[in-house]
């Protein structure tokens, strides 16, 4: 019988070993690693140890960066948890110190605080108005006792000053009172000017007609209302309800405002007579035939 030949692919048992062997380096890595940061974070010895050749020398000099392995790349990977820590402490001790600042500011305030209550000594108010009697005591003095008529130049009293007070505020009847002033009179106001005066109707070609037609009661349309509505360009006007029609390339609704400027309203679409009714703030109204 011919020789069975042996095939190169692994067996499944040899490929389950190896599995085995490469998940027991990998959990074997994380356990060296967790240690090393554990021992790095837990030990400054360690940390000093990871970061030879990294910190400067004495008096400014560069590091050396001779580090713990003779290998740089394993040197820095060494040193990445002891920087990482060191940048931690920074941080914790900055934070440390703004908060001795606070502490310290608010103890001084403290302090002040009581020092103030306790040692500030505060002068007693005095009435200006009271007199000295010969026997303490609350009750005021009569106007003819000696205490109040023996007082001094720098003792006034409360009389005096109110007495005082209604001799600046009375009136002097010898002084005479100035006349009261007329009203001005109210301004005029002032009426707008008509400007040119315009036809009452143009005759335009396509037998277009723009006219005037305000009610009775209301203004003259503006020569610049009724040459705005000579120069309209109507596109297209549909009759059904909601009425519009193209205004210079702009779809318009009835209602809508078309020229802010001037206040015009494109008021109403007047289908049996075949007019566009526009119509400005005051009232007055132009018509344009369709």
């Amino acid at each position: 019988m011919p020789a069975q030949k042996s095939s190169w692919l692994p067996s499944p048992a040899l490929i389950k070993n190896l599995g085995c062997l490469i998940k027991l380096c990998f959990g074997l890595t994380v356990l060296l690693l967790m240690g090393y940061f554990a021992l790095v974070a837990l030990n400054p010895k360690a940390r000093q140890w990871a970061l030879q050749g990294t910190k400067p020398g004495p008096g400014g000099a560069p590091p050396s960066g001779k580090g713990p392995t003779p290998f740089a790349f394993v040197n820095q990977v060494l040193a990445i948890p002891a920087q990482a820590l060191g940048k931690t402490d920074d941080v914790v001790k900055a934070n440390n110190a703004r908060a001795g600042q606070v502490d310290a500011l608010v103890a001084e305030e403290e302090a002040k605080a009581k020092g103030g209550k306790s040692g500030s000594n505060f002068a007693p108010v005095t009435d200006p108005f009271a007199t000295p009697t010969a026997v303490g005591g609350a009750s005021r003095p009569d106007k003819t006792t000696p205490a109040a008529t023996d007082a001094g130049p720098k003792t006034v009293s409360s009389a005096a000053l109110l007495a005082l007070a209604e001799k600046n505020t009375a009136p002097d009847p010898n002084s005479q009172l100035p006349a009261p002033r007329s009203p001005l009179p109210s301004p005029r106001p002032q009426t707008p000017d008509p400007g040119p005066q315009t036809p009452d109707q143009i005759q335009l070609a396509g037998n277009i007609t723009v006219a005037r037609a305000s009610p009775a009661g209301a203004p003259r349309a503006s020569a610049a209302f009724f040459f705005w509505t000579v120069n309209l360009g109507v596109s297209g006007v549909t009759q059904s309800k909601p009425a519009r029609m193209l205004l210079n390339n702009r779809l318009v609704y009835e209602g809508d405002v078309v020229n802010r400027s001037l206040g015009i309203t494109f008021a109403q679409l007047d289908a049996a007579n075949q007019l566009l009714v526009f119509r400005d703030q005051s009232g007055a109204t132009v018509t344009r035939s369709y």
